[in-house]
């Protein structure tokens, strides 16, 4: 209401402040208020603040002096504007939620809209000047302009956040802009100033656009509109038009022109400013926080080029080794002080290849530390792509592990823990070392039994030197002792990543057990073989299970087979009797037809009853035929060979409205249809989206009483048609939805109430909503009514749609439908 009337006092000011009474207004503020009130407004009260803007224009033209014809057909033209300036707006400008301006990309909207209004009302008043005899082109020139302008300097002012707090640092800033503004505005436009300075505000508000807030810019700009437009009219300013050279329209031309070029100036540089200010302090906080992320972790992070130049460090680096970011920063990986001379080739050869195919993922090696002392670390790299895919840099975390590789008291504790997993410890020759409770319960034998006893004493089957070489044993210097691995260097022996394998494991009592075990290999420090660590899962009934269940599936799959065969050789059954008893039944029905038109004779009256339920009957095997056959269709995948054409739903709808007119006779209900503006277009074949509305509205129908009420509505929901039915009917017990779309289905309560029915119908809808990409949802409950919610993908808007079965009635926003 608030705009409106600004419309209305906007207009009644800008026609009694006119320069010449006959004229035109040479500002038309009224223009921005009336399409802010469009933009910021629902659709659908669209039609009513249209009637409300031309009025309000007609009536101020009424009051200013004007004639009825040109005051009623510049109403028209107002209006106009406002519609074709608030569509472009809102279509270029809103995003999700209410329409907002707030970057510079929302400012092209702002910028299309003014452009589309100052078109549509140049050229509604040269159309409604020269109905009236006044000449067109001068009133063009002059409204277009004025129109131009209020859009640009009144829309963003009503479209932008109020923000006129600046911050505390800002606001001796703001003041000292503020009052060079209004020295530079009353400079300009005092009375006999020269149009040499009328460039004074322009810099002063790209100050405020750069500085201050958006809204605080177009708030200036607002201001030098109302100092500029009324000096103007009263003969003061650079455009007053003083000494003949110009006439006061044309001089309310030149200052709406000065206007425009103000607003485009200030505004979205207003916008990208702030914009930008925001972007940069993200930026700033993001990378705080990652700086701060950094230097809090725990590990030590060192990030590199593609060639190992060191480019950047955390804090940790400090702490944990002692060495400063100006220690490392330039340096090569190689040639920084934390890595070991020994270790500087291996990782010069890490980073030779430009791909980065050189970097490992992880490393456990050793770092020096400032004092000299060794620190042992796991390395996990990372190498980061552009989008090119070549490499940009390599971030390289080290994880101090020196207490865990040197503290065995743990590993004594975790040997001793009561769990089920095996550890067995071997030394380099393959006997047991030691091992923890676990493979003490898995074998049936304490530790003192097993300690010194080759490895071949437990395990019957798999080696663990199988692992290591992939030959029976790995000789020494004079042989290994029977049942016993000889000693494994590295360089005869190189060492593999652990692997799993299922070893057979001997029981004291002799029974072997099927155990899942994982074997890898120990080494000291500097490379050497000391051992293997074998891990252990007794899995011998879980490998039983798994047997079972191998067969098991097996079975299922040779009986899944033979049953969809069967449920092939069932439909075909049933498309069959289905075709074979359509023939016949409507072969029965057509001579029954010609039976009650008396083609053998007179029919009496009890003659007529039994022909009508020969022909009820016979229609109703014709439908449950029908309904079978396409049903078979459907589970056959014949939807595949379907002509898919656009459809408009609105007229299946409409035509599913008009199909169930005869079901409406002698019953009492309120059927209402509410479809949405326009086309609702979906790709699919038109008769079976016909069926699926014929179905779910013929069943609303059937299955509520008399008194209830059946709704059908159908809108667009963000790329999706939403076709929703719903009544006040029976309803379907929660208990049997999940039933709901199978074939022959029917709700208890249908059946209770004796109503009618095969139970496909819902079939039928679910398999061709399916075929169509879309799906079906129901909403009920027991005596407390039925919605069916249908929602398939719309179509892109094509050269021709195809209609329904039938001819549809227009098709009008909404429909309503009674019985009864």
């Amino acid at each position: 209401m608030a705009l409106l009337a600004a419309v209305l006092g906007a207009s009644l000011t800008s026609l009694l402040w006119r320069p010449d009474p006959q004229a035109v207004a040479t500002w038309w503020p009224a223009a921005g208020f009336a399409v802010a009130l469009l933009a910021l407004s629902r659709r659908s009260s669209w039609p009513l603040l249209l009637l409300a803007v031309g009025a309000c224009t007609g009536v101020s033209s009424l009051v200013a002096g004007r004639a009825v014809p040109i005051s009623l057909l510049m109403g028209a033209a107002t209006a106009l504007e406002a519609l074709v300036a608030a569509t472009v707006l809102t279509h270029l400008g809103r995003g999700a939620g209410r329409l907002r301006l707030q970057a510079p990309e929302g400012y092209a909207g702002v910028l299309a809209a003014a452009c589309a209004a100052a078109l549509t009302i140049g050229l509604g008043t040269a159309l409604a000047t020269a109905l009236v005899g006044e000449p067109a082109w001068a009133s063009a020139r002059t409204v277009a302009p004025s129109h131009l302008a209020a859009t640009l300097v009144i829309v963003p002012l009503l479209l932008m956040p109020v923000r006129l707090r600046v911050p505390a640092g800002q606001r001796v800033e703001a003041l000292a802009q503020g009052t060079l503004f209004v020295l530079a505005v009353v400079a300009v436009f005092w009375p006999s100033w020269p149009l040499s300075l009328s460039f004074l505000p322009l810099p002063v508000l790209v100050w405020a656009a750069l500085r201050l807030t958006p809204y605080l810019a177009a708030l200036q700009v607002g201001a030098l509109a109302v100092v500029a437009t009324a000096s103007t009219t009263l003969g003061a300013g650079p455009f007053a038009g003083r000494d003949g050279l110009l006439d006061p329209l044309q001089a309310g031309a030149s200052v709406q022109g000065y206007l425009v070029c103000a607003a485009l100036l200030a505004v979205p540089t207003a916008l990208a400013s702030a914009q930008r200010a925001e972007l940069t302090r993200r930026l700033a906080a993001e990378r705080e926080l990652s700086a701060t992320t950094l230097d809090t972790t725990s590990a030590i992070i060192v990030v590199s080029d593609a060639g190992g130049t060191i480019l950047q460090c955390n804090a940790t680096l400090t702490r944990l080794a002692g060495f400063t970011p100006e220690d490392v920063l330039g340096l090569r990986f190689w040639e920084c002080p934390l890595v070991p001379p020994e270790r500087a080739e291996t990782v010069r050869r890490i980073f030779a290849d430009p791909d980065g195919s050189g970097v490992p993922e992880f490393r456990e090696a050793d770092v020096l530390t400032a004092s000299g002392e060794r620190l042992r670390v796991v390395w996990s790299n990372n190498v980061v792509r552009d989008a090119a895919g070549q490499v940009v840099r390599v971030v390289c975390t080290a994880t101090d592990v020196t207490s865990e590789r040197s503290t065995s008291g743990l590993v004594r504790h975790l040997l001793e823990a009561p769990v089920a997993t095996a550890l067995v410890a071997l030394d380099d020759l393959g006997r047991v070392v030691l091992l923890n409770h676990g493979a003490e319960a898995l074998l049936g034998r304490s530790e003192a039994d097993l300690v010194s006893r080759p490895v071949s004493t437990v395990v019957t089957s798999g080696h663990p030197h199988a692992f290591i070489s992939g030959t029976p044993v790995c000789p020494g210097a004079d042989g290994p002792a029977p049942g016993e691995l000889g000693p494994l260097e590295p360089s005869h022996c190189p060492a593999r990543v652990p692997e799993t394998h299922d070893w057979t494991w001997r029981h004291a009592d002799g029974t072997e057990l099927v155990v899942s075990t994982t074997i890898s290999v120990v080494t000291n420090v500097v490379g050497r073989v000391t051992g293997y660590l074998c891990v252990g899962r007794d899995v011998t009934e879980q490998r039983r299970s798994q047997e079972m269940l191998v067969a098991a599936l097996q079975k299922e799959r040779h009986v899944v087979d033979r049953l969809r065969r069967l449920d092939a050789a069932k439909n075909d059954f049933v498309s069959t009797v289905s075709h074979e008893l359509r023939t016949p039944t409507t072969s029965i029905v057509g001579y029954t037809e010609m039976l009650r038109e008396g083609a053998a004779g007179p029919v009496s009256p009890g003659q007529e009853v039994m022909l009508d339920a020969i022909a009820r009957n016979g229609e109703r095997l014709i439908s449950v035929a029908s309904d079978l056959l396409t049903l078979a269709g459907l589970e056959s995948g014949d939807s595949a060979s379907w002509t898919r054409v656009p459809v408009d739903l609105v007229q299946v709808v409409e035509h599913a409205r008009e199909a169930i007119h005869p079901l409406l006779a002698d019953r009492d209900l309120d059927v209402d249809v509410e479809v949405s503006w326009g086309e609702v277009l979906v790709s699919g074949d038109a008769a079976h989206l016909d069926r699926v509305a014929m179905n779910l509205l013929s069943n609303a129908v059937k299955f509520t009483p008399d008194g209830g009420r059946v709704r059908c509505r159908l809108h667009r929901d963000e790329g999706t048609a939403v076709l929703e039915v719903s009544d006040t009917g029976i309803g379907i017990p929660l208990d049997e939805q999940d039933e709901l779309f199978t074939k022959f289905f029917r709700s208890s309560t249908a059946q209770e109430r004796a109503i009618q029915g095969t139970g496909l119908g819902l079939s039928i809808i679910h398999s061709i909503v399916r075929a169509h990409g879309g799906d079906v949802g129901v909403r009920s409950a027991h005596l407390e009514g039925t919605t069916f919610t249908v929602r398939l993908p719309l179509a892109a808007a094509p050269a021709a749609v195809a209609a329904p079965v039938a001819a549809a009635p227009a098709v009008a926003p909404a429909a309503g439908l009674s019985a009864g």
